[in-house]
């Protein structure tokens, strides 16, 4: 082949294929460990709509609900937070006063229990909140939900991110 058009020739085929790639409907996490206990992480939000993001700022000592029907859990928050929201209806990133951070990822795959409604319940959209509201930090939050206190609860048929968010990531920041 004629190198005066392997270049032009290259071009075309990086920009056609990033053409035809389908997009990425999901979040990812990036975690790098450095020396000294370092951890960096960082994340996307890589939904197909805009999640209308605000930053709320909660106080210590608030009243809250599981809003998962008529036995939700209810508890008054130990810690103050600062939280970024999804569609204004959860709490999909956060960092309370005593330093956990919590992080909800969309997983399309993810299978929550059927809820009867018998035993306490925990909606989905509330999970992150709830850890920032009631452990200062990782083992604390480890420990406790260890035990199932709850049974997270999948709202409705709707299928976003407050529907799928897997509760994978509490951590301290330094």
């Amino acid at each position: 082949m004629d190198r005066r058009f392997v270049l032009p020739l290259a071009l075309a085929a990086t920009l056609l294929s990033s053409l035809t790639a389908p997009p990425a409907d999901a979040c990812t996490r990036l975690v790098y460990l450095g020396a000294n206990d370092d951890v960096i992480t960082a994340r996307s939000m890589d939904w197909k709509n805009d999640v209308a993001t605000n930053l709320w700022i909660f106080p210590r000592g608030m009243a809250r609900s599981g809003q998962a029907g008529p036995n939700s859990v209810s508890w008054t928050s130990k810690y103050g937070s600062v939280i970024a929201t999804g569609y204004d209806i959860s709490t999909t990133d956060g960092m309370n006063e005593a330093g956990l951070v919590a992080n909800v990822l969309w997983l399309v795959e993810s299978e929550y229990p059927a809820y009867d409604g018998r035993g306490p319940g925990l909606s989905i959209a509330a999970w992150a909140q709830y850890a920032l509201d009631n452990y200062g930090s990782v083992k604390e939050a480890v420990d406790a939900l260890r035990r199932q206190p709850f049974t997270v609860v999948r709202q409705g048929a709707r299928r976003g991110p407050a529907d799928h968010a897997a509760p994978v990531a509490v951590r301290r920041q330094r």
